[in-house]
């Protein structure tokens, strides 16, 4: 964990989408101090048909929902929060106002890990 769930309207380069992939990666491990093997990031492109923003059809936008180990404190999310908001509009080519990003916090005992292990169930294996 973490893991990233994106979502933005159709019309990006593959290397824009890259480079968003890549550079998010960066962000969670510097921000939320993530091993980089617990991290998993999905994008899914809308096609601008399909979406509406503010009442309008094909309104550009990024909504990104980052499912998070509970424990970071608000200053770690903030940092996560900024940085990651950067990060789309820089690699993506989006404005500022069309992103959102919600940050869901999962108890260690709610989130499944390898071997079919809650994370608090592999974390108390681990340390013993």
């Amino acid at each position: 964990m973490p893991i990233l769930q994106v979502q933005v309207t159709a019309g990006r380069s593959q290397q824009q989408k890259t480079a968003f992939l890549q550079n998010a990666t960066k962000v969670i491990e510097q921000t939320l101090n993530a091993a980089l093997p617990s991290i998993r990031i999905s994008l899914h492109e809308i096609e601008q048909q399909d979406s509406i923003v503010a009442g309008q059809v094909g309104a550009e936008f990024v909504n990104i929902v980052a499912f998070l180990l509970a424990g970071r404190n608000d200053e770690v999310k903030a940092n996560f929060l900024a940085a990651i908001n950067k990060t789309a509009v820089t690699t993506l080519d989006v404005s500022d106002s069309c992103i959102r990003t919600m940050l869901i916090d999962i108890a260690p005992e709610h989130m499944g890990v390898q071997e079919g292990l809650s994370a608090a169930a592999f974390r108390a294996r681990s340390a013993g």
